[in-house]
Order: structure tokens, then C-alpha cells, then sequence
């Protein structure tokens, strides 16, 4: 026995409907979001949203898969970015101690393994320098007016040129000028006369 076309149709038979593709897409890309480290969530989340659209319009199935597809694709990308915000903290934060602890290196190394000590003493009434000239590793310091005694003391790491010149302020007493290193005077030199320049250079230990 034969039938007309749209046989089911003519007696209230309902449509075939057949599922959404992007929403079959959707689910797939949210399912394998799990092992792609969430980079087919963001396209869950936009077929799904697309799936959910034409379904509406074209009544097609699978409203479900595109709704669980755009569901798994947010929460996997949420999770996925926790994550690597979390990884790429601790990264920082590595990188931050490391740094801190090259830098708490470059201090200690700063502090040097040397002692400078740069001294002018005054007696017999030489009370203060016009001028004390210092030099450590050709870094010079300029001083005016500057009461005796007086001493400046460096930590370095490598030892260098080394200069102290001092000039009495006065027409009488006596200047005493001297470089100490690593606790031993390595230069001294005494200077008497009115208004003398006491002067020591020290290139080595």
C-alpha cells in the first residue's frame, strides 16, 4: 500500500527535528577543554552562544548540548586563567627572590672585604683644615673648613688609587695626615709649617 507525500504531515504526524550542529560543537569543545588547557572553551562559549540563537529561531534540537557546551566553556576558561595567573605569580614571585637575592649578593660584595680609613689629626694648636681633598678610586670629595681631627672610613671590594690632601687652616701647630688600610697605615706624612699641605698617596696596599 502506497502513500502520499507529507503523509505525516497531512494527519498531525510532528516534523523530524534533528540536532543543532554548532551545538553538538559546542559540547565537544567544552568537553575537550579539559585537555587543551582551555583554549576550545572560548570556542564552546561562542558556538554555543551562536547554537542557542538559531535554535531559537529554526526550533532545531539540542539546546541542551549548546547550553552545557557554553557552561563547561566558562568555567574551564575561568579555571584555565586562575591557573596560569597562579603559575605566572609564582614565576614572579621565583624571579622576585632570585633577584632579591643576586641584589642582597651585590650588597654583601658592595660592603667590600677591604677597610679604608682616611684620618688628619691636629696638635700644638692646629685646630681645623681650610681644605681636606679626598680621593678613593679617583671618586673625589672636596671639604671646606672642616674641624680636626677628622676620619673617613670605606668598605670596598677591590682597592685602588688613593689620595688625602689637607691643608691647616691655621699659621701654627701641626697636621697629621694618614692612610690606614685593612687596619695598617700604609701612608703617613706630618706637615708643620704655617698654613702646610699634608698630602699622602697610597696606589697599593
Amino acid at each position: 500500500m502506497s502513500y502520499p507525500p507529507n503523509y505525516g504531515q497531512l494527519y498531525g504526524a510532528p516534523p523530524p527535528t534533528k540536532n543543532n550542529g554548532l551545538a553538538i560543537a559546542s559540547l565537544v569543545l567544552g568537553l575537550t577543554g579539559f585537555i587543551t588547557c582551555g583554549f576550545t572553551s572560548l570556542l564552546a562559549v561562542v558556538f554555543g552562544h551562536v547554537a542557542l540563537g538559531q535554535i531559537r529561531r529554526d526550533r532545531t534540537d539540542g539546546r541542551g548540548m549548546a547550553l552545557a557546551g557554553v557552561i563547561l566553556g566558562w568555567s574551564l576558561t575561568g579555571l584555565w586563567i586562575l591557573y596560569w595567573v597562579l603559575v605566572m605569580a609564582g614565576a614572579v614571585s621565583s624571579f622576585g627572590s632570585f633577584a632579591a637575592s643576586r641584589g642582597d649578593s651585590a650588597s654583601s660584595k658592595a660592603v667590600g672585604a677591604h677597610s679604608v680609613v682616611l684620618e688628619a689629626v691636629g696638635s700644638d694648636g692646629a685646630t681645623s683644615a681650610m681644605n681636606i681633598t679626598s680621593s678613593v678610586g679617583y671618586d673625589v670629595k672636596i671639604d671646606s673648613g672642616v674641624p680636626l681631627p677628622w676620619r673617613k672610613e670605606l668598605k670596598l671590594d677591590e682597592l685602588g688609587h688613593t689620595y688625602l690632601w689637607v691643608q691647616n687652616a691655621g699659621d701654627k701647630g701641626t697636621v697629621t695626615c694618614r692612610i690606614i688600610i685593612d687596619g695598617k697605615v700604609t701612608r703617613e706624612k706630618v706637615e708643620s709649617t704655617p698654613y702646610g699641605v699634608c698630602q699622602v698617596t697610597a696606589d697599593t696596599p
